[in-house]
């Protein structure tokens, strides 16, 4: 018994020795298969987000403008506002140069604005492998041919990056050659300027990286080594192929974690075999269980969403290209769909961006829904989104974009109560199979870009001649920028009168006479300045030229727009001031025009702004009031004078009743807030004498005078009373 008792005893030892160590080596492998995962993922991600840093130098390099003003003759303003501005505050880039066709730098930029170009020697020796790449591909590629026809994508861009130290910081670096894209101003030489653009590596790089792929406590450290030897590593190698640095963080160890939750079931389970062997199956199931869903996990962040769920760019261009080989092979037909929301920033600025992101799963949830199984529905970026449409018609491709239209027109329920959005779709149909993807996309963008021009809320299919209008689009803007710099825009003014029909102040109004294209709307090239940086500079011609013009009729409180952009920028009241002092003007005779779209949110910066501009003496105007986020707490809460009825309630009096009864509403309550009215607008004698009726006896319009030059308001003053027929 006892000998039995010892090979009992012996055995069960033996026993518990290989399942400890069994167990052991299991917990390690686990872990070390779950480390390699996490590394596997951290380095594609770098590899990714180093093309995605690429990707958004493209646009400003491969472009005609850039070789116009970096190539043909070097435009140091140019390259100021669209290089070294553009790059560090659209993209975040820390520095950025621009080398002229001996690789000599012309240009540099860092996070404090335009440098001495000697600031290029630091980043010289790590450029300079970069930027002979770039060469020889431009050798190898040749002289770029004139396109055959306009609207043809000329080049493809040519590009090298690495990652390096600079400075004592790690930077990763692209040199990008400058191209053109439609080839309407073609390179000047065999060589072309280069950019080169440097982005940190810092601590907001890092964490989004750690958030996006869900890494713990992510370092970057200097060397081919982490200094505390621990956590999990991956390289970054130089253009040379040497480590630069390393990133390490903490992996995730399920293994451990196992052994701790069983270690104590085990010891209590030794006394029988069976048992043992149960609890070890176990063990690997849930083992094998947790690796699978780790490489799951993985390849999920690699292709989807992780806001909304949905797939995301990479998966979105991936599907695309499937659906368009499949076309080519059938002969059938994809339609391409980009969805933006509509009002979203509004949302976004105005209660936070969790609400945003409420906001966008929710949108997701409901335009998904609307799509087939055989669809792919993606999130692009921000509040975009595509869908591709295999299998598809003009008539299916119509009816998917009018049932997400649909869908994203009823109100939204979220968290701070009831939002109305909506959505414009662009639509592309290809029969093309042979079409790239990203010109698939582009087409479909060009289309939401008509439909969100069109009114929002529509869709809209892409024509070939919407190529031509951006095309047009990009040459004004240029010309705007030609304008403003040589000061060839000119300033209308339309007087405003009192209920005797006598002038009491002028609207200036900024007007463009094309030399080619004659007279421009405003309502066409405000929106471009809007688009490009140039509505501050446009903001400060019109003031400018209205402080000068108002020595005129020193008797007459001359109206000017300010526009959001302006009252935001934190330099805007020393712009002001300095513009007062120079044409020696009193703010008191100056009434400046806002938008409701300037209050909304009730910007802590803006209620500032405006309430020096009233201590300096200037009046203000909410105009086109009623039309968008009308608030009572608005004209509460900010220094405003004058209210300025919008003339879409003028144009429908004496049509509909409605329009009397809001006229009369708004008269009212600026009578209760003690603020002056002026209606927009005015076109007829039954609607001056309606709001006459109404108690508005302040009004501008047609039926007075349209917008004329300076000179003519000075023949109006003389007249004193204006007759009222219709202009």
């Amino acid at each position: 018994m006892i000998v039995g008792g010892h090979v009992i005893t012996a055995l069960f030892a033996v026993v518990a020795v290989l399942v400890f160590a069994t167990v052991y080596v299991l917990v390690r492998k686990l872990d070390d298969a779950v480390a390699h995962r996490e590394q596997a993922v951290v380095e594609h991600g770098i590899a990714a987000r180093e093309g995605e840093v690429a990707g958004m130098v493209v646009p400003q390099v491969v472009w005609d403008e850039a070789v116009d003003h970096l190539d043909h003759r070097y435009d140091a303003a140019w390259a100021t506002d669209n290089i070294g501005q553009f790059f560090r505050q659209v993209d975040g880039f820390e520095a950025s140069f621009v080398l002229d066709a001996a690789n000599r730098p012309l240009f540099a930029s860092n996070e404090t604005g335009s440098v001495d170009e000697g600031y290029y020697a630091e980043f010289a020796s790590l450029t300079r492998p970069l930027v002979s790449r770039v060469r020889a591909a431009e050798t190898k590629r040749g002289r770029i041919r004139t396109p055959a026809k306009p609207g043809v994508m000329v080049a493809s861009p040519i590009q090298a990056n690495t990652i390096g130290i600079v400075g004592g910081e790690t930077y990763l670096i692209t040199a990008s050659l400058v191209q053109p894209d439609f080839g309407t101003i073609m390179p000047s030489g065999p060589a072309a300027p280069i950019v080169i653009t440097a982005k940190a590596l810092d601590r907001d790089f890092l964490s989004a990286f750690a958030n996006r792929f869900m890494i713990a406590d992510l370092k970057l450290h200097h060397g081919a080594a982490a200094p505390d030897g621990r956590g999990a590593l991956a390289a970054l190698r130089g253009v040379d192929g040497q480590v630069v640095a390393v990133l390490s963080w903490s992996p995730q160890l399920p293994g451990r974690a196992l052994m701790r939750n069983v270690i104590l079931p085990m010891l209590a389970v030794m006394s029988a075999l069976g048992v043992t062997a149960l609890t070890l199956f176990r063990f690997g199931r849930r083992a094998a269980r947790d690796l699978i869903a780790s490489e799951a996990r993985a390849s999920h962040l690699a292709y989807h969403d992780a806001l909304t769920g949905q797939p995301n760019r990479v998966k979105f261009l991936d599907r695309l290209s499937h659906a368009l080989d499949q076309a080519r092979r059938s002969g059938g037909q994809v339609a391409v769909h980009a969805i933006d929301l509509d009002r979203f920033k509004d949302v976004n600025d105005t209660f936070g961006h969790h609400v945003g992101d409420e906001l966008i799963r929710l949108a997701a949830q409901r335009m998904a829904a609307q799509c087939r199984s055989s669809d792919t529905f993606a999130r692009l970026s921000g509040d975009e989104f595509a869908v591709v449409q295999s299998n598809a018609s003009a008539a299916s491709a119509a009816a998917l974009a009018a049932r997400l239209v649909e869908v994203m027109s009823e109100s939204a329920e979220l968290s701070t109560g009831r939002v109305f959005v909506g959505c414009s779709v662009g639509v592309t149909v290809i029969d093309n199979g042979e079409m790239d993807p990203a010109e698939a996309l582009r087409q479909a963008d060009l289309a939401l870009y008509r439909a969100k021009g069109d009114g929002k809320s529509r869709y809209c299919f892409f024509e070939i001649e919407m190529d031509a209008a951006i095309k047009t689009r990009r040459l004004l803007e240029a010309d705007l920028r030609e304008a403003l710099r040589t000061d060839c825009l000119q300033m209308a003014y339309q007087p405003q009168v009192d209920r005797h029909g006598e002038i009491i102040g002028v609207e200036s109004l900024v007007r463009w006479n094309h030399p080619e294209r004659g007279a421009v709307s405003p309502a066409f090239f405000v929106p471009i300045a809007e688009e490009c940086g140039l509505i501050s500079e446009l903001g400060v011609f019109a003031l400018r030229r209205a402080f000068r013009d108002s020595h005129r009729w020193p008797h007459l409180k001359v109206a000017v727009n300010v526009s959001a952009p302006q009252l935001r920028a934190p330099d805007f009241i020393d712009q002001v001031t300095a513009l007062v002092a120079e044409a020696r003007v009193d703010p008191r005779n100056f009434e400046l025009e806002i938008t409701e779209g300037v209050l909304l949110g009730d910007d802590p910066a803006t209620h500032e702004t405006l309430k020096r501009l009233r201590q300096m003496g200037f009046a203000l105007a909410l105009d086109d009031f009623g039309t968008g986020y009308s608030s009572l707490s608005y004209l509460r809460n900010y220094p405003v004078n004058k209210i300025k009825i919008d003339r879409s309630f003028i144009t429908n009096l004496g049509v509909d009743n409605q329009s009397d009864a809001v006229i009369a509403a708004i008269v009212k309550l600026a009578r209760a807030l003690k603020l002056d009215v002026i209606a927009e607008g005015v076109e007829t004698s039954d609607q001056r004498r309606r709001l006459t009726a109404a108690g508005c006896n302040e009004v501008q319009g047609y039926l007075y005078s349209r917008p004329v030059p300076a000179d003519q308001i000075d023949g109006l003053v003389k007249l004193r009373v204006l007759a009222q027929s219709a202009a």
